[in-house]
C-alpha cells in the first residue's frame, strides 16, 4: 500500500507541473479542442458518404485515405523538423478549416458528392502533421523530466476523451441540425486551436532544472540544410528506424497494435449488430467503454512509469490489444464485449504513453518528428492491413474464429519483441534513470546520429 501510494503522490505531482506549465495548458487546450473536431467531422462525414454512396463508398474511401495518409505522413513529419513546430500545427489547422468550410458550402448546395469525398479525404492528409508536430514540441515546452512524462500522459487521456466526446458532441448536432452544421463546428474548434497555439512561448533556460536543460542540450545535433532534399528529410525517419533493431523492434510492435485497432474498425460493429444483435445503443455503448478504458489506462501508465519498465509496459499493452478478443471468441455475451473494449482502451494508453516517452528519450529531437512520421505512417498501414485480414477472416472463418486468429497471432508476435524491450529498459535502469535521453543504447546508431540534419 505504501508503494501504490507513494506513486500515487509521484503521478499526482507529474500531473500538477503539467498544468502548471502555461505553454502546455495552452498545447493541449488545443489539442483537446482539434482533437473533438477531429471526432466530429470524421462521424458526420461517415453518415455522409453512407447516405451518399452506401457501405461501398465508406469502404473505398477509408482504403484510398488510408493509402494517402500512409504516403503523405512522412513528409508531413518532416515539416514538423524542418519548422517552427508551432507554426506547422497552426497551418494543419488552418488549412483543415478553409477545407471543412468549403466542404459545409458544398454540402450545403448540393455540390459533387466526389469534390466532398476529395474534401474530406485532404482534411486527413492536412492533419498528418499536427500529431509528430505536437509530441516532438513536448520536450522543448517541459521545464523537468516529471513534466514530460506527465504531459505524455495527459496527451493519451485527451485521446481517450477524444474517443467518445467526438462523436457524442456530433451525434447531438446531426440529430438537431445538419451535416454542414457539424462540418461548421469542426472549422471552430480549428479556430480555437489556431488562437491558443498562436500565444505559445518556449520556457527560457532559466525555467528548467539544471538536469532538463543538460539533457536538452546533450540532444542537440548540428544541422545542415544545405547537404539534403526535402525527401531526404522526408524518408529520414525510416532510416533512423532502421539503423537501430531495438527501436526498429518497438516500430514493428506499435505496428502489430494498429493491426488490431485496423480490424477494430470491422469487429466492433460486427459483434455488436450480427454477433449480439444489441443494435446501435450496443455499439455505442461498447465505443464509450473503449473511451472508459483509455482514461483508466492514462492514470494507470502514469503510475506504471515510476517502475523504469517503460518499454516492457508498452510490449505488454500490445498483448492486451489482442489477447482480450480470444475473450469474446469464447463468451459471445455483453458482457465479454464490454470487458474486451474496456481492456483494449487501458491497453490503448500504456501503449501510446510507454511508445512515446521511449521515442522521446532515445531519438534526438532534431529528428523525432520524422521518426513519428514514419511510425504513423506505418500504423496507418498496419490499421488498413487489420480491416482487410479482419473481413476476410469473418468470410473465410467466421467472426468468431476470426477475432481468435487475430487475438493469438498478435499476442504470440509480440514475444520475440520483448528481449529488445528490456534492453531498452535494462540500460536505462544501468544509468540510474527513469528515461533518459543519454540513454542512446545503441553505440553506432549514436555515432551516425552525429550527421548534420536540419532543424
Amino acid at each position: 500500500m505504501s508503494l501504490i501510494r507513494q506513486e500515487l503522490t509521484s503521478s499526482r505531482t507529474a500531473m500538477t507541473h503539467v498544468v502548471a506549465n502555461p505553454a502546455l495548458r495552452r498545447i493541449f487546450a488545443a489539442f483537446a479542442g482539434s482533437l473533438i473536431g477531429d471526432g466530429v467531422f470524421a462521424l458526420s462525414a461517415a453518415v455522409f458518404v453512407y447516405r451518399s454512396g452506401g457501405a461501398t463508398a465508406v469502404g473505398v474511401l477509408a482504403v484510398c485515405r488510408y493509402v494517402l495518409i500512409a504516403v503523405v505522413a512522412p513528409l508531413g513529419a518532416a515539416l514538423a523538423d524542418r519548422y517552427d513546430r508551432r507554426l506547422v500545427m497552426t497551418a494543419s489547422d488552418v488549412l483543415r478549416l478553409v477545407v471543412v468550410v468549403i466542404a459545409a458550402a458544398l454540402i450545403t448546395v448540393h455540390g459533387p458528392r466526389v469534390a466532398v469525398y476529395a474534401l474530406i479525404i485532404l482534411v486527413g492528409l492536412a492533419g498528418t502533421a499536427f500529431r509528430p508536430a505536437q509530441a516532438a514540441i513536448l520536450p522543448s515546452l517541459s521545464r523537468e523530466e516529471e513534466e514530460l512524462s506527465g504531459a505524455n500522459v495527459l496527451s493519451s487521456t485527451i485521446e481517450s476523451i477524444g474517443f467518445f466526446a467526438g462523436p457524442a458532441v456530433a451525434g447531438l448536432l446531426l440529430a438537431f441540425s445538419s451535416i454542414a452544421v457539424a462540418f461548421a463546428f469542426d472549422a471552430v474548434t480549428f479556430v480555437w486551436s489556431v488562437l491558443l497555439l498562436w500565444g505559445i512561448r518556449l520556457p527560457d533556460d532559466d525555467e528548467r532544472t539544471p538536469a532538463y536543460r543538460a539533457q536538452l542540450s546533450r540532444h542537440a545535433v548540428e544541422t545542415d540544410t544545405a547537404a539534403e532534399t526535402f525527401l531526404h528529410r522526408a524518408l529520414q525517419g525510416f532510416r533512423e528506424i532502421a539503423r537501430h533493431r531495438d527501436i526498429r523492434t518497438l516500430a514493428i510492435l506499435y505496428v502489430l497494435q494498429c493491426v488490431v485497432a485496423g480490424a477494430s474498425a470491422v469487429f466492433t460493429v460486427a459483434i455488436a449488430l450480427r454477433m449480439l444483435h444489441i443494435g446501435n445503443s450496443g455499439l455505442g455503448l461498447m465505443e464509450s467503454t473503449l473511451g472508459i478504458g483509455g482514461l483508466v489506462g492514462g492514470f494507470l501508465a502514469l503510475m506504471l512509469m515510476q517502475r523504469s519498465r517503460l518499454a516492457t509496459h508498452f510490449a505488454i499493452g500490445i498483448m492486451m490489444w489482442g489477447a482480450p478478443l480470444v475473450i469474446i471468441a469464447i463468451f459471445p455475451n455483453e458482457f465479454a464485449a464490454l470487458l474486451t473494449m474496456g481492456l483494449i482502451g487501458v491497453a490503448n494508453s500504456i501503449v501510446d504513453v510507454n511508445a512515446i516517452t521511449v521515442l522521446q528519450h532515445q531519438v534526438p529531437n532534431e529528428v523525432l518528428g520524422r521518426v513519428m512520421g514514419a511510425i504513423e505512417a506505418g500504423d496507418v498501414g498496419g490499421m488498413a492491413i487489420g480491416s482487410l485480414a479482419m473481413t476476410l477472416l469473418i468470410h473465410v472463418t467466421g467472426l468468431r474464429e476470426g477475432l481468435a486468429w487475430i487475438g493469438v497471432v498478435v499476442t504470440v508476435l509480440v514475444v520475440p519483441g520483448l528481449p529488445a524491450m528490456r534492453r531498452i529498459d535494462g540500460l536505462a535502469r544501468g544509468q540510474g534513470l527513469r528515461h533518459h535521453p543519454r540513454h542512446d543504447l545503441r553505440p553506432v546508431f549514436h555515432q551516425r546520429l552525429r550527421r548534420r540534419y536540419s532543424h
